[in-house]
């Protein structure tokens, strides 16, 4: 998932510092309700340490209820490279990856094959099958109903 929409009403902010706007804060928790209406509930997060995605995850908890999580810093900006690094072996258990673009765009198509747009707030739901990454489905605020 990349994070939801963040403010630039603060121009002294450090990146890193940016908060949500108001969009943000009501974008993360309709993905979460989308989510959960599909079944897709994360097992654990993986969270760029970045006030924009912190409070993306707290959004999403609000409809979640409380989820493992891990705050990783080398997700902030990341490249594909550092976030196939971070992601390292993956556990059998369904784990959402709260970063930022063009890092969860490539990282999307690396393992798809296939290229998706992601606008703030969008997940993209992927499952392994016959050892390759599939996409399921592509969710941005703007198309849920």
């Amino acid at each position: 998932m990349r994070h939801a929409k963040s403010s630039w009403k603060y121009p002294d902010l450090a990146d890193h510092e940016r908060p949500l706007n108001k969009r943000g804060i009501r974008d993360s928790p309709k993905i979460a309700r989308h989510l959960s209406n599909l079944g897709w509930i994360p097992d654990k997060i993986l969270v760029s340490s970045s006030r924009r995605t912190l409070e993306t995850m707290e959004g999403l908890v609000t409809v979640f209820g409380t989820i493992p999580y891990e705050v990783r810093p080398g997700i902030y900006h990341a490249s594909l490279v550092d976030l196939i690094e971070e992601l390292g072996i993956l556990e059998e258990a369904t784990t959402m990856i709260i970063g930022h673009n063009p890092g969860s765009e490539l990282l999307v198509q690396y393992l798809s094959q296939s290229w998706h747009q992601m606008p703030t707030a969008t997940a993209v739901l992927l499952f392994e099958e016959d050892n390759k990454w599939k996409i399921f489905q592509a969710i941005r605020p703007k198309e849920i109903k």
